[in-house]
């Protein structure tokens, strides 16, 4: 017995030892701890080629998070530490949270009819059909309004039609969602940004400001505060010892495949790791993770022009990427991919002797059928993706490979070589 209660407690000391190596940066401090790369055994190489990528990508903010401390940070093009920038549909992750603190509080059931926190003829649907339509169909995209409208983010009633019932179709449809702010504010009876700084943004630090834009809502920060956020969701909504996020079956629902049709959604977030996905604009399916050569367990909050919170608890990893439209997509998942490449190319043991570096060319970067390839060592497959991360070729060993199938458009050309990825750009034209 005394055996067994000792295994026991050196069992809890050891996980106590683990849960404090994350760290948390004090609340409304310019004050954050850094970890020297050297402690991650990253290369000098690897993290110049990493700056190079983001200066040419129109990256305006970077950082890295390892256990809660500052690996990495770099801003670009006049950008500073203090510079707020929006979100885009990144927010709707912190949406998300939102959320689920309201349910946690007794103000919002997601399993009830959106019209009981809206009132009715919040849409142009009849009684019958308004009536199905819960909070829970709008985190998940699964409303059943009609997408095919004119201006899928018009939040007007006359904007809102039917077109199924909830839960047989997914789509990312920008209108039910944005009209969860307003569920959030008639529930708490206060604004929006009140209730998003006074439950979540204080408790971390930072300050946030939803800016209505037109039909949208947008939320502002800092990259710090974006990269407080991912570090409270990588310790499951815990801050500093405080467990801020109360409803655990919630949060597991919220990073977890919300419905049947897409696998890679939860409750506003992006999934990695399931058999296919599908993409806003889109109701085709896609076969594969989003970002194949990552972890499983990363999910991410993803917004137009590349405003990006990669979230990794397996390896207590926070990505933020802030800025500009990276590669002119409407939804950078090859850049996600990219992103994450370069992140990989970082670790020394990932590395190939630059003595053994090979030398890849793939030319011409502007071509109308064939693409050709030469590299030192053996090309093991090669991926052509398209702008919204769908793999459209894939081949093995090639020295040249026929493209003229293709549609026009910025395509990213993939190869494994000696087990890593090299990911070049090309542009498909008449």
């Amino acid at each position: 017995m005394k055996l067994h209660t000792l295994i026991l407690l050196l069992v809890f000391l050891q996980l106590s030892g683990i849960a404090q190596t994350t760290y948390f940066p004090p609340n409304f401090s310019t004050e954050w701890e850094t970890t020297d790369p050297v402690n991650n055994d990253w290369c000098d190489d690897g993290i110049e080629k990493m700056d190079v990528f983001h200066s040419e990508s129109n990256t305006k903010a970077f950082i890295i998070l390892k256990n809660g401390k500052i690996a990495i940070e770099s801003y670009y093009d006049e950008h500073e530490v203090t510079t707020p920038w929006y979100w885009a549909s990144a927010g709707k992750s912190l949406t998300a949270n939102l959320i689920g603190i309201a349910q946690s509080e007794g103000l919002i059931d997601i399993e009830n009819p959106t019209r009981t926190y809206l009132g009715e003829g919040w849409t142009s649907c009849t009684n019958d059909q308004e009536e199905q339509i819960t909070v829970r169909n709008q985190l998940t995209m699964t409303t059943g309004l009609d997408y095919m409208v004119v201006d899928q983010n018009c939040t007007d009633p006359s904007g809102l039609l039917y077109l199924n019932e909830p839960d047989e179709e997914w789509f990312y449809h920008n209108a039910p969602y944005t009209l969860l702010a307003q569920v959030i504010a008639n529930a708490s009876d206060q604004s929006y940004t009140s209730y998003t700084n006074e439950r979540l943004a204080n408790k971390l630090g930072f300050l946030g400001l939803w800016s209505d834009t037109g039909s949208n809502q947008l939320f502002f920060s800092t990259a710090r505060g974006m990269a407080r956020f991912g570090l409270y969701m990588m310790v499951d909504g815990e801050w500093n010892g405080e467990q801020i996020f109360q409803d655990e079956e919630y949060f597991q629902s919220m990073i977890n495949t919300s419905q049947s049709i897409n696998e890679s959604y939860g409750y506003l977030w992006w999934l990695n790791g399931k058999d296919s996905y599908r993409l806003p604009g889109t109701t085709l399916t896609f076969q594969g993770s989003i970002v194949p050569d990552a972890p499983d367990d990363m999910y991410a909050a993803i917004g137009k022009n590349g405003q990006i919170c990669m979230v990794v608890p397996s390896q207590d990893l926070v990505i933020i990427r802030m800025g500009n439209n990276p590669d002119g997509s409407l939804v950078p998942m090859g850049y996600l991919r990219d992103l994450w490449n370069q992140y990989e190319q970082l670790n020394c043991s990932n590395s190939i002797e630059e003595s053994v570096l090979p030398s890849v060319n793939v030319w011409p970067r502007l071509t109308s059928n064939y693409l050709h390839f030469k590299s030192d060592m053996p090309i093991e497959k090669v991926n052509i993706i398209d702008r919204t991360g769908r793999i459209v070729m894939s081949v093995g060993h090639v020295n040249v490979l026929d493209i003229g199938t293709l549609r026009n458009g910025l395509y990213f050309v993939r190869l494994r070589i000696g087990g890593q990825s090299i990911t070049k750009r090309i542009m498909k034209v008449d």
